[in-house]
C-alpha cells in the first residue's frame, strides 16, 4: 500500500516538450514541480526541497553540473538524490555529472518506464538512508541520555551517602557509647564506603567501554588486595567449604595498576571461582613473574566453564546456569585488565578444571605520597593543627540539609564562624551582605548552582574593586572527573571536592589557605653562588606558573619536562626539599593524575615561599 502523501519530484529541463513528456510519465504517482533554468531550481529547492531531482545538463545561464555542485555544497539540500536526463552520452560526461553527486544517469530519449523504476529505487534508497539517519541519530540522543542519567545518579547516590559515611563519623566521637554500638556505626561507615565504590566504578566501566578512561597507575601490593578479597569472601567460601590456596614466593607482590580497579576484577573472577568450584574443594591463587615486567596472576578452581560458552567466555552477557548471573562479570574483568595494560585469559577441561591467567605490569611497592607523609588523623594533631587557623567567617551552600549539618559539625571550631545557605541565590545575597573568608558551594542545587553563584561572587568583587584577598570559594560535587574540576577551576573557585567530603579534606583545605603552619625551609647555599641565586629563584617561580597554566590545558607532557626541570635546578643548588615535590609533580604528569599535580603545585607554591637562604663558605 503506497503512502498517502506523495513524494515530490522537481524537473528542471529548458525545453517544454521534454518537460511534458516527464510530468505525463510522473503526474500521477508524484507531486511534480518543474524549473526551465538553473537559478529557477536552486530557488524552488531552497524554498520547497523536493524528495528527488530530475536535472538537464545543457540549459542556458548556469548548466546542470553546475546546479549539481552548488546543491551538493549546500549542506541542507546535498542529500537530495539527482538524476541527470540528457542528451550527451558520452563516458566522461557521465562520469563527470557522479563525480558531482549525482545518483544516476538517463540519456535522451527517455524510456519513461525505466525512468519511473530508477526514480523508484532511488527513493526507496532514500527513504532507508533517512530513516537510519533518525535511527543513529535516536541512538545518539539515547547514548547522551545514558550518560546524563548516569551522571545525575551519580551525583543523587552520592548526596544520602555523604550523611551514610559521614554521621556515624560524629557518631563514634561519643566515647559514651558502647563497643557493639560502635561496631555498628562501623559497618554503616564500611558499607558506605562500597557503595561509594560501586558507584565510581559503574561510570569506569562505561568509560572503559568507550575507551575515554584515564588511568592513573600506582604500585600496589596485590598480595594484600588478594587478601583482603579472601576475607571478604569468607561467607561464601565457608558455606560451600572451599580452601584457599595462595602460592606465592614473596612477601610482597607488586603491580602497577589502581587499587580498586584491581579489587574488582579480581574479587569477580575469584567469586566466581569459589562459585564454580565444587563443594569443599581448593582455590589456588599462584602469584608470579615472567621475564622482565610481567606479573602473572592465575587463579585455578575443579569446576569446569560449559562448553556452550566457553569460546564466549569474556563476551558482554555471557552466562550459563546462574540464575542471577548477569553475564557482566568476566567482561567487566577482561575490560580492567585490558584498561591497565595487561591481558586475560581462560583454559578450560574436564580433567583438569579452570584457570584464569591474568598478566599484568610489575612495579616496585612505592607509593608514597610527599603530601601524605604527614598524618593529621590523630585527633591531638587535628586540634592543635587547628588552633593555628586565624578567626575565620565560612559559608556553607548545599540544599541537603544533612549535608549542611555534617559539614558544621566537622567545622566546630571556636576560631570558625558558620553560616549555612540552601541555595546560590541565598548564598550571593548573603555574599553581599557581610564578607566571608571561605564559602563552600555545592554544584547543583535549586535556583541557583554553584558555578552561577561563583561567577555572580567573582563579579561583584570586580565591581566592588576590592583590594586584598579575595573570598576563597570552595567548589563540592558529587562528580570526581578532571572535566568537571576543570570546569570548576576556570569558573573562579580556588579548590575542588568531591563528594562524600571527608573531615579530613575539609581540615586540609582550610589549613591550606589560611593557616602559616609551615615551617620556614632553611638552604645552605655555598656563598660563591650568592649573585646567582635570587635570579635562579625567580626563573624557577616562573616555571612554577607555567606549571599552573599547563595543568589547565591537561598538558601532561609538558608538565612533566618542566617538573623534571624544576627537580634538576632544585637539587643542583641544594633546594633538596623542593626538589623531591617537583619529582612528584613529574611523576604525577606521568601518570596524568591531575589531582596529584594540583595538590604538589600548591604545596611546592607554598614551600617557596617559606625559603630562608643562608650563604656559607663550603670550602
Amino acid at each position: 500500500m503506497k503512502d498517502l502523501i506523495k513524494n515530490n519530484i522537481l524537473i528542471v529541463d529548458d525545453t517544454e516538450a521534454n518537460i511534458d513528456v516527464l510530468v505525463e510519465t510522473l503526474g500521477d504517482e508524484y507531486d511534480v514541480s518543474v524549473a526551465m533554468d538553473g537559478e529557477s531550481a536552486i530557488e524552488e529547492v531552497n524554498s520547497n526541497p523536493p524528495d528527488l531531482i530530475l536535472l538537464d545538463i545543457m540549459m542556458p545561464g548556469i548548466d546542470g553540473y553546475e546546479v549539481c555542485r552548488r546543491l551538493k555544497a549546500d549542506a541542507k539540500n546535498r542529500e537530495i538524490p539527482v538524476i541527470f536526463i540528457t542528451a550527451l552520452g558520452q563516458v566522461e560526461d557521465e562520469t563527470r555529472g557522479l563525480k558531482l553527486g549525482a545518483v544516476d544517469y538517463v540519456t535522451k530519449p527517455i524510456s519513461p518506464p525505466i525512468v519511473k523504476a530508477r526514480i523508484e529505487n532511488h527513493l526507496e534508497l532514500k527513504k532507508a538512508r533517512d530513516d537510519l539517519k533518525k535511527q543513529n541519530e535516536i541512538l545518539q540522543e539515547n547514548v547522551r541520555l545514558r550518560d546524563d542519567m548516569e551522571r545525575i545518579s551519580r551525583h543523587d547516590l552520592k548526596t544520602p551517602l555523604n550523611s551514610i559515611i559521614s554521621l556515624p563519623q560524629i557518631l563514634m566521637q561519643d566515647r559514651s557509647l558502647a563497643k557493639e554500638h560502635i561496631e555498628m556505626l562501623k559497618a554503616i561507615e564500611k558499607s558506605g564506603y562500597t557503595i561509594l565504590n560501586m558507584i565510581n566504578l559503574s561510570l569506569d566501566l562505561f568509560k572503559m567501554e568507550k575507551g575515554t578512561y584515564q588511568l592513573n597507575p600506582i604500585g600496589i601490593d596485590l598480595l594484600s588486595v588478594i587478601n583482603k578479597i579472601i576475607f571478604d569472601l569468607r561467607s561464601i567460601s565457608e558455606a560451600k567449604g572451599i580452601k584457599f590456596n595462595v602460592s606465592i614466593n614473596e612477601e610482597t607482590f607488586g603491580i602497577l595498576g589502581e587499587e580498586l580497579l584491581c579489587y574488582s576484577m579480581f574479587a569477580n573472577l575469584i567469586k566466581n571461582g569459589v562459585e564454580a568450584s565444587p563443594s569443599n574443594g581448593i582455590l589456588t591463587i599462584a602469584l608470579s613473574k615472567e621475564g622482565i615486567g610481567d606479573a602473572i596472576i592465575s587463579i585455578h578452581n575443579y569446576g569446569v566453564v560449559p562448553e556452550g560458552i566457553r569460546c564466549s567466555f569474556f563476551e558482554k552477557y555471557s552466562t550459563s546456569g546462574k540464575k542471577s548471573g548477569t553475564g557482566l562479570g568476566t567482561y567487566s574483568a577482561k575490560l580492567m585488565a585490558e584498561t591497565l595494560g595487561g591481558t586475560i585469559s581462560m583454559f578450560t577441561s574436564e580433567n583438569d578444571g579452570t584457570t584464569i591467567t591474568v598478566k599484568l605490569k610489575q612495579a616496585e611497592i612505592d607509593n608514597i605520597s610527599i603530601l601524605s607523609s604527614t598524618d593529621t588523623s590523630n585527633n591531638q594533631n587535628v586540634k592543635s593543627d587547628m588552633e593555628q587557623l586565624p578567626s575565620l567567617k565560612i559559608l556553607i551552600v548545599d540544599d541537603d540539609e544533612y549535608n549542611r549539618i555534617i559539614l558544621a559539625r566537622y567545622l566546630n571550631y571556636p576560631k570558625l564562624n558558620i553560616e549555612v545557605a540552601g541555595n546560590g541565590k541565598y548564598a550571593v545575597e548573603m555574599f553581599q551582605e557581610r564578607n566571608f573568608d571561605i564559602i563552600f558551594l555545592d554544584m547543583e542545587m535549586p535556583v541557583m548552582n554553584g558555578i552561577d553563584a561563583a561567577c555572580l561572587i567573582r563579579k561583584l568583587e570586580s565591581e566592588k574593586s576590592i583590594k586584598g584577598k579575595k573570598t576563597i570559594l570552595v567548589a563540592l560535587s558529587g562528580h570526581d572527573d578532571a572535566e568537571t574540576c576543570e570546569k570548576c577551576l576556570k569558573s573562579g573557585f580556588d579548590a575542588y571536592l568531591s563528594k562524600p567530603v571527608s573531615n579530613k579534606k575539609l581540615r586540609e583545605t582550610l589549613l591550606r589557605f589560611f593557616s602559616n603552619k609551615l615551617d620556614i625551609i632553611d638552604v645552605e647555599v655555598d656563598s660563591d653562588l650568592q649573585d646567582l641565586i635570587p635570579s635562579f629563584l625567580s626563573d624557577k617561580k616562573g616555571e612554577l606558573e607555567t606549571i599552573f597554566e599547563l595543568l589547565n590545558k591537561n598538558d601532561y607532557d609538558r608538565i612533566q619536562k618542566v617538573g623534571h626541570k624544576l627537580k634538576g635546578g632544585f637539587n643542583m643548588y641544594g633546594f633538596t626539599r623542593l626538589g623531591a615535590i617537583s619529582s612528584a609533580i613529574e611523576e604525577a604528569a606521568k601518570q596524568k593524575d591531575y589531582d596529584k599535580i594540583k595538590n604538589n603545585i600548591e604545596f611546592l607554591t607554598a614551600c617557596f615561599q617559606n625559603i630562608r637562604v643562608k650563604y656559607v663558605n663550603m670550602d
